[in-house]
């Protein structure tokens, strides 16, 4: 009796240790824990991210279950959750491409078997090359002729001509000027010639 004492409980303490080594694993993948990142945890892409996800060990439910993106050093540039066509996925959407720089996921599963929650991160780094430079094409100017202006010579006023100036730097009269004095010599003239017509067919005075 008293070796068979020690050998049951040798025996006790064996099997409960073994039973305890099969208990942990399965409290541990009691969680719906993360299996497969997107894009991969620690990886370098070289394109814009349009969308963040994960797919886990267990279904999950929409009610706890977050996925949160981070821009290291920055704020939060998405947020997303589980995806309704999907129980063992969660997805995240940004609201424009994710550009270069160094991101982390925070994740936060409410598993939908055994309603234990879960968390945990993964990081990506996005290096988007720069576009090399277009060489810019110069387009040969083409020869635009210049038009002529042609000026038309502007009409000339007429100007009743000046008078010209005479000899001693007067200025000599217009036309009317001229003219009157001829027709004052004439009527002079012509009285001159009737006084001497009327003394010529007078009868001579008596002596």
């Amino acid at each position: 009796m008293m070796l068979q004492n020690p050998v049951r409980r040798v025996a006790t303490v064996i099997l409960s240790a073994g039973s305890a080594g099969f208990l942990v694993p399965g409290l541990v993948l009691g969680h719906a824990q993360l299996d497969t990142p997107t894009p991969a945890d620690k990886s370098t892409v070289t394109t814009a991210v349009t969308e963040v996800a994960g797919t886990f060990t267990q279904r999950i439910k929409s009610d706890g279950s977050t996925l949160v993106v981070k821009l290291v050093g920055g704020g939060t540039v998405a947020e997303g959750g589980a995806d309704p066509a999907d129980d063992h996925r969660m997805v995240a959407t940004p609201a424009s491409p994710l550009g270069s720089g160094s991101y982390q996921v925070e994740w936060t599963t409410n598993s939908a078997e055994d309603n234990e929650v879960a968390r945990g991160t993964w990081t990506f780094t996005v290096a988007v090359a720069a576009p090399s430079p277009t060489p810019a094409v110069t387009a040969a100017a083409s020869a635009v002729p210049t038009a002529s202006v042609s000026v038309s010579p502007s009409a000339t006023a007429s100007l009743p001509p000046a008078p010209a100036p005479s000899a001693d730097g007067s200025s000599t009269g217009s036309g009317s000027d001229v003219i009157l004095p001829i027709i004052i010599a004439l009527i002079v003239l012509g009285a001159g010639a009737a006084y001497l017509l009327s003394r010529r067919n007078r009868p001579p005075d008596p002596l």
